[in-house]
């Protein structure tokens, strides 16, 4: 699928099935996975098929159904890991939240989206963003504490909702959305 210049699939990953995304610059064929949540002969045949140069991984949180592919990615390809700071043990480059990283001619921008987990992390590229466990079709995701919902809410006011209305919305579990569905219509955000 091509999504404003994107090559673009959604893959079921994992033992505990979750939406893993590939995308890739079509002008180099570098290409990104977000979540590697698990690792198939499916994605393999996509990356080879495209002729997709998988150069990078990014993790939006350290939960185990986020992770459990990522050993499996590093060994097949010369990847570079990403996730917020202390989410994942394994990852070459800890975030912060506000990062931006290049994939081929792609510029993504790292999004800090705590509650979720401590130091999650939304990945924004123009016209998409992928929002892990944060933000859902309808909902969020779960946390420990109403201090930690208020500061996921806060967080995803700020850094996802302020983005233009027709951005697509990739979430790890679900049906994707849009922006302005969600900021006009979660129930959780309003």
């Amino acid at each position: 699928m091509m999504i404003e210049n994107l090559i673009f699939r959604r893959f079921t990953v994992g033992s505990f099935p979750i939406n893993g995304y590939l995308v890739a610059d079509p002008v180099t064929r570098v290409g990104v996975f977000i979540d590697p949540g698990g690792f198939s002969p499916e994605v393999e045949a996509f990356i080879r098929e495209r002729q997709i140069q998988l150069r990078y991984l990014f993790i939006t949180h350290g939960h185990w159904d986020h992770v459990e592919g990522l050993q499996e990615f590093c060994n097949r390809y010369p990847v570079k890991s990403y996730a917020g700071h202390g989410e994942a043990g394994a990852v070459d480059n800890p975030l912060g939240g506000g990062e931006t990283i290049e994939v081929g001619q792609l510029t993504f921008h790292a999004l800090p989206i705590p509650g979720h987990s401590p130091q999650g992390i939304a990945f924004y590229v123009q016209g998409c963003v992928f929002t892990g466990d944060a933000l859902f079709c309808g909902s969020v995701g779960g946390t420990n504490s109403p201090k930690e919902a208020r500061c996921q809410v806060d967080h995803i006011r700020k850094h996802i909702f302020t983005l233009p209305e027709e951005t697509l919305l990739f979430p790890a579990h679900g049906p994707m959305s849009t922006v302005g569905v969600e900021k006009h219509t979660n129930p959780f955000c309003l």
